[in-house]
């Protein structure tokens, strides 16, 4: 083979290569040669091992076959390998067949409401795994993967070992991964590497240009590979009790809420929050609905759940006062005033604080699956911050607006959340108060 890696790539290569190194992030910015490294990595580890597994995952199989399985036929043909002689794939079992009686399979690791446990994952046995774009895939998917390593380790004096690539996200693999590294506490075992495009001599100047362009978040995170792009000075939730609220309890038999966020002024997401109490069950995401077509859906959804009408928030600015009339729910007005004359600008600021408190009390379960979902909210909620911190004015958030420019979109998952804490605005004892900055 005549392939010439990256600096970073050929690090990435020995710490794939070695005798101790059980798990590697592999990341940080679009373009850094990940993909590549990975399919090099499993077509060699097939090639030298006759009669092995490996596995190539990501959470949609057709997004798989459209970037990482373009990537390894690439791959493939620069290591002078050619279909028939060498392999064969086969399209409707995504399996890659190597003359060796090596394997390849290319599996789907989107969450499945029918498969909760990942139990179509317990009969394989593999020898390693390579997961690209790992932000996507849940951590459950993840473990299971790593306990179904096994497969000719005792006879080739392998390891189990797993390969993830992955830009900077705010989800598990930040928690596990990039936040112990740069704590020094990363476990031996576990690596982390970090790869620009700046990295990768081969991109065209004309694909860094238009990473350059991008919104300032996603400029931060594609391009600079930076893990903190959601600057968290003047922030109102912090990472940390996000992320472990995720799954922290049970449903219960608490009283059951709606909370809507609907489209309006030419914006296209509808969103709607289902909760169990505090416990967040689901959120449904509608596009460019009308609103008796959303108003139909909520009535669904109000009888799927059982939820009773005095319980279902809707925002009434713009459009979604319409469907706040059909539903007969409470109103929720952004801009009026803070229920029990306490010290903000407005309601939206009130219950913005309300829930980070809740957020940060441990009172707050996000029981959502869907990672690529989580990490969306993860993102809204991180990029809700305090407006004129340095002024002394009533306690105010950003506007909508000021939201988009640091999002780069409108933060209509996270303003579903806020909503529901209208219910759990009580007046304090003491009568007007200023709440402390958090």
């Amino acid at each position: 083979m005549d392939i010439k890696l990256t600096k970073k790539q050929s690090i990435a290569w020995e710490i794939l290569t070695d005798n101790f190194t059980t798990e590697m992030l592999y990341g940080g910015s679009a373009g850094g040669g990940k993909s590549f490294i990975g399919c090099l990595w499993v077509c060699v580890s097939c090639l030298n091992n006759a009669g092995t597994r490996y596995l190539i995952g990501r959470t949609v199989l057709t997004q798989l076959r459209l970037t990482t399985l373009n990537t390894l036929f690439e791959t493939l043909q620069r290591m002078g390998l050619t279909s028939g002689n060498h392999y064969t794939y086969n399209a409707q079992s995504n399996v890659i067949t190597f003359k060796n009686g090596s394997e390849i399979i290319l599996k789907d690791l989107q969450y499945n409401p029918s498969d909760p446990n990942f139990d179509s994952l317990g009969g394989l046995e593999l020898t390693g795994a390579f997961i690209d774009e790992a932000a996507q895939v849940s951590n459950l998917a993840y473990q299971v993967i790593k306990s179904r390593i096994r497969y000719k380790l005792n006879e080739y004096n392998l390891i189990p070992k797993i390969l993830l690539t992955a830009n900077p996200s705010n989800t598990w693999i930040k928690k596990d991964f990039y936040l112990p590294f740069i704590q020094d506490s990363l476990p031996s075992n576990k690596r982390f590497i970090a790869s620009l495009p700046y990295d990768n001599p081969h991109l065209p100047e004309s694909y860094i240009e238009m990473l350059k362009e991008l919104p300032p978040q996603q400029r931060k995170r594609l391009l600079e590979g930076d893990w903190n792009y959601l600057d968290q000075s003047d922030s109102v939730f912090d990472f940390d009790s996000i992320t472990s609220s995720v799954f922290k309890t049970s449903p219960s038999n608490d009283m059951k809420f709606m909370s809507v966020d609907v489209a309006r002024f030419g914006d296209d997401r509808t969103v709607i929050s289902i909760w169990v109490g505090l416990i967040l069950i689901d959120l449904k995401v509608f596009h460019k609905l009308g609103v008796v077509e959303v108003s139909e859906e909520i009535k669904s959804l109000v009888k799927l759940h059982g939820i009773h009408p005095q319980n279902i928030v809707i925002d009434s600015d713009g459009v979604g006062g319409g469907v706040a009339d059909i539903i007969k729910g409470k109103n929720f007005v952004n801009n009026s005033k803070p229920l029990h004359n306490e010290n903000y600008s407005n309601l939206k600021s009130q219950c913005y604080v309300k829930l980070s408190e809740m957020f940060k009390e441990g009172k707050i379960s996000v029981n959502i699956i869907e990672p690529s979902v989580v990490e969306e909210l993860t993102q809204e909620l991180l990029s809700i911050k305090y407006k004129d911190v340095d002024k002394d004015n009533k306690v105010q958030i950003m506007s909508k607006d000021e939201q988009k420019k640091i999002l780069g979109k409108s933060p209509d998952l996270a303003d579903s959340l806020m909503m529901r804490m209208i219910y759990e605005l009580k007046p304090k004892n003491s009568g007007r108060y200023a709440i402390a900055r958090l």
